[in-house]
């Protein structure tokens, strides 16, 4: 029986029973859809010592912190969780929504993945018991744990690895690199010359930089056209909490400033966990986009690795266009759906069909059409605001 509330009281009898472990007689069931609060101590420090024995979930987007900070600011967030027969935690994935569920923090969220060490277990296997309909994922870490049929899309990310001095990492880096490079310092000369001295402010806590970061970002998404994800106020929230958490928290956002001068010229602000920097926001300014700012910040992020203790800069998916210089390591994501039961299933059988159909046909509309309107219904949560986002990309796109 579930009250006006929507609190189920046999549901969270069971739920408690796990949390407390009251007896090993009590057999648990394998699976488990927990909210936040309903995970006990064991729990979390399960998935953190998973998380540190495998270094396939050393990204920040999989850290528990970050899925305890989105369940704060998102209604429907939980976790899948599974038991062995002991009752012993073995694998945790974070969602959100449960009949269309996503990825937790989609789509801020560039990397998703199981978090376990059972090379065997799929996502159909710990999806099945959660009561979801269907399970919309982009950029997963592991493609081995999901089906052929539900794979749209494959592509590979891109990082720079510096376990050694900046010098000898430029120094192992092919022609390409070196090249790019040369033009780059003429570039970083000629800014030197008609601007101001470069250099870059680390770890700033400037609110106006924050501020100008997030000026600069909407003002580039409403350019180009793409959902502004920046729109909903959960995403923003998101981001200026992991940035108000400072440089000591275990999980936090750092941004990290060019200057020319007195004149800022690109801001980088990056999840980070002390080790990674996952580059997550990059903007600069459009006056001075001859000089290659975001460039020259990020080769200045590669001079100050000693300084801010990274030993890996994630550029996220896709080895396109400058990335193409710096990526030193990579991995496979894929994205797609995972249809279970019910009318979501169903939909979404019809979602893969008609996309595939669509890729060399319609140019790739449908899937064009459908990823946007998943970052819409990710951040949107009532359906007039998903109409409306909708509509005015449409519009857009027609003009």
């Amino acid at each position: 029986m579930t009250n006006v509330n929507g609190f189920n009281p046999s549901l969270a009898f069971v739920r408690y029973t796990h949390a407390v472990k009251h007896s090993a007689k009590h057999k648990l069931p394998r699976n488990l859809l927990l909210r936040i609060s309903e995970m006990s101590e064991t729990d979390w420090a399960a998935w953190a010592q998973i998380r540190a024995d495998n270094t396939a979930l050393k990204s920040p987007y999989l850290h528990p912190e970050y899925t305890k900070l989105l369940a704060e600011l998102r209604p429907d967030v939980s976790v899948i969780c599974r038991y062995d027969e002991d009752g012993t935690p073995v694998a945790f994935l974070p969602i959100q929504g449960q009949r269309f569920a996503r990825p937790v923090g989609a789509p801020m969220s560039d990397y998703h993945g199981i978090i376990t060490r059972d090379d065997t277990l799929t996502y159909d296997d710990l999806l099945a018991d959660a009561g979801v309909g269907a399970f919309h994922y982009s950029c997963a870490i592991d493609p081995s744990r999901l089906r052929a049929p539900e794979i749209l899309t494959k592509s590979v990310t891109s990082a720079i690895d510096i376990d050694i001095t900046p010098d000898a990492w430029r120094a192992e880096r092919d022609g390409s690199y070196r090249r790019h490079l040369k033009s780059n310092r003429r570039r970083t000369r000629k800014a030197e010359d008609a601007v101001g001295t470069p250099r870059v402010e680390l770890f700033s806590r400037d609110i106006d930089v924050y501020r100008t970061l997030i000026e600069w970002k909407r003002k580039k998404f409403s350019e180009t056209g793409k959902y502004d994800v920046l729109s909903a106020e959960w995403t923003q929230a998101l981001i200026q909490n992991l940035w108000e958490r400072g440089q000591t928290s275990d999980l936090r956002c750092d941004m990290h400033a060019l200057y020319f001068g007195d004149s800022l010229a690109a801001i980088d602000l990056g999840l980070s966990d002390g080790k990674i920097f996952h580059s997550w926001m990059v903007a600069y300014n459009d006056e001075l986009s001859e000089y290659g700012p975001g460039i020259q910040l990020l080769e200045g992020l590669i001079n100050a690795t000693e300084e801010t203790g990274y030993k890996r800069i994630d550029m996220g998916e896709g080895l396109d266009g400058y990335k193409r210089h710096y990526a030193s390591a990579s991995c496979d994501v894929v994205s797609g759906f995972v249809p279970l039961t019910g009318a979501a299933g169903r939909l979404s059988r019809i979602y893969a069909a008609t996309e595939r159909w669509g890729v060399g046909r319609l140019k790739d509309a449908p899937g064009k059409l459908r990823r946007r309107y998943s970052q819409i219904a990710a951040c949107e949560d009532d359906f007039s605001g998903r109409t409306r986002h909708m509509l005015a990309a449409i519009l857009k796109k027609s003009v």
